[in-house]
């Protein structure tokens, strides 16, 4: 389990983010510094979650919201998070998916 914090660039006391429940990871400000994106295993499978942020008040405002819904280990954000980097411009998110197929190969007359 983490917990993702701020603080001023100046010094001062820290503000918690995140609950510290979960794997709370890979924090990035979006171009205005109003949402902190992060990556979070709630659910069990790793998402992009965003928490509004007050950048005058330095607080958190109201409740982390769910950004993607990958729920199937078919395509997932990597449970590699250590190798894991999002990024963000002003209107896009990239963020690597894992896409893996379930493909079965019959290979025929091996011993010959």
């Amino acid at each position: 389990m983490s917990t993702i914090y701020t603080m001023p660039a100046s010094g001062g006391p820290r503000t918690q983010i995140t609950e510290g429940d979960h794997w709370d990871d890979k924090p990035r400000w979006s171009p205005d510094g109003r949402t902190i994106y992060f990556v979070c295993n709630r659910g069990g499978f790793f998402n992009v979650w965003g928490q509004r942020f007050d950048p005058d008040g330095g607080k958190p405002v109201g409740e982390s919201f769910r950004v993607t819904s990958l729920e199937n280990p078919g395509r997932m954000i990597s449970s590699q998070i250590g190798i894991l980097e999002i990024t963000l411009s002003r209107d896009r998110l990239i963020v690597p998916i894992t896409d893996v197929s379930g493909s079965l190969w019959m290979l025929e007359s091996v011993d010959r």
